[in-house]
């Protein structure tokens, strides 16, 4: 019963990280997004970028248009989508 458990256990963890993107950034990949961000006309509060499977979410990112937006950006820090928020 305690190897189920742990077995589990273990399961439910690794598919939550995976899932989740909650590991830590460097300070390299930090300043990479908000240079791009920046440089698109939006700032981002570093909290609010993520790690993704390919590259980068900057989330409830504010633009030069007042408006708020998720920037997505490839692994070399290239903005590939960006979508208004509602």
């Amino acid at each position: 019963m305690k190897m189920l458990a742990a077995a589990m256990a273990l399961f439910f963890a690794s598919a939550t990280a995976s899932f989740a993107g909650d590991r830590a950034l460097t300070e390299e990949e930090i300043e990479g997004v908000q240079k791009a961000v920046q440089a698109a006309g939006c700032t981002v509060a570093d909290r609010e970028i993520e790690a993704e499977k390919s590259g980068y979410e900057a989330e409830d990112a504010i633009c030069e248009d007042r408006k708020q937006y998720d920037i997505y950006l490839d692994k070399d820090f290239k903005i590939i989508k960006k979508v208004l928020e509602d």
